[in-house]
């Protein structure tokens, strides 16, 4: 799938060897730089989905001096943002340089997130209501950001969050200058009109 040998040394370590059906349609796509939709249930394999492709492009770009966030990834709950983040450390285990990585969830304490990205980070896992929070305190800058991606997009809606994630789309970039990737269950109307806006 055109993902470099560290990388493939990550996924190998893992027992990852045969890519899933959303891996195989939805990487090269992300490769191509283009922006995504796709329908997957939980198990479907779809957080490598977009992780892998992301590290990959993160990797090749070679940034310098003071991280800025590049990836800001949206979900519905602690946990999957837990999970996320630890997708984006495994599969990033042998790169030679690691992205640093800030996750943003309720619970935790909101003065060392704020430290976290203040010191410089490349990706921002991040739960929806926690990032509003942060938002309000008007010290995190999106205007480096190259992916903006929403994880289970349907679960968001029927939890009421999509005011809160219409304000942080407005935080972010033209939509020219990002990469934006969706994944949901299912594409109801409200999704749709979701990702139009």
């Amino acid at each position: 799938l055109g993902l470099s040998l560290e990388i493939n040394k990550a996924l190998n370590e893992n027992a990852y060897k045969i890519p899933s059906k959303i891996q195989e349609k939805v990487i090269p796509l992300i490769l191509e730089k283009k922006d995504v939709m796709a329908r997957a249930q939980t198990g479907s394999g779809k957080t490598a989905s977009f992780v892998l492709p992301i590290l990959q492009l993160w990797n090749e770009k070679k940034y310098e001096g003071k991280a800025k966030i590049k990836v800001l990834l949206l979900t519905p709950t602690r946990e999957l943002a837990l999970q996320v983040s630890q997708s984006f450390e495994l599969f990033s285990k042998y790169l030679e340089k690691k992205p640093k990585l800030v996750t943003i969830i309720g619970g935790k304490s909101i003065g060392d997130q704020l430290l976290d990205i203040q010191k410089g980070c490349d990706i921002v896992v991040a739960t929806t209501g926690r990032l509003n929070d942060i938002l309000d305190k008007k010290q995190m800058n999106l205007s480096a950001l190259e992916f903006f991606v929403l994880d289970e997009a349907d679960r968001m809606l029927d939890m009421g969050f999509i005011p809160a994630v219409k304000r942080i789309v407005r935080a972010a970039p033209p939509k020219s200058d990002r990469q934006t990737l969706m994944f949901s269950a299912t594409f109801s109307y409200d999704v749709l009109n979701l990702a139009q806006q």
